[in-house]
């Protein structure tokens, strides 16, 4: 189904943009003023007829008090009308790094569905946590970014670690 612009008369194509933006940023501030959550996209296209936004290589950094961020990047995702859900699409990356007593956390998945508000995520996807010198692959992933972090892979779980 096709609209029709008041305006012109002209036909609009269905799923049609009505604006984009490149090198994109958008931050959000906790209850304490401090970031919360920040997004960069090279490209962001939002379409008017069902409000979602696509984006071309996002990267989201999910901040806490007293912690280095999460940083999770893929090759495209989409956010949701309501802006409650983001879907990584194609190849994710999650890292953290390293501090404080804290090893860091490397984990590669694809089609990740991250709802930034309650600092989860979750997948039906094979994912790999590589946290050196160990690493652990499963199918099917769900992660709370908060304290405490939870980290669960549901299925066909493989462990390799390493002592000293």
């Amino acid at each position: 189904m096709t609209d029709v612009d008041n305006n012109n008369n002209k036909l609009i194509p269905p799923h049609s943009p009505d604006f984009f933006s490149t090198g994109y940023t958008k931050w959000e501030m906790g209850a304490t003023g401090l970031p919360n959550t920040q997004l960069y996209a090279e490209k962001i296209v939002h379409y008017s007829d069902d409000h979602t936004t696509d984006m071309d290589k996002p990267l989201i950094f999910l901040h806490q008090e007293k912690q280095l961020p999460w940083v999770i990047q893929s090759e495209s995702g989409t956010v949701s009308a309501d802006s409650k859900n983001i879907f990584l699409k194609g190849k994710v990356v999650i890292d953290r790094d390293k501090f404080d007593n804290v090893k860091a956390l490397k984990i590669n998945t694809s089609n990740l569905k991250v709802r930034p508000e309650t600092h989860f995520a979750e997948t039906d996807a094979w994912a790999e946590l590589v946290s050196p010198p160990h690493k652990t692959t499963g199918t099917g992933m769900k992660l709370v970014f908060k304290q405490p972090i939870r980290i669960e892979l549901l299925s066909h779980v493989q462990g390799k670690y390493e002592t000293q």
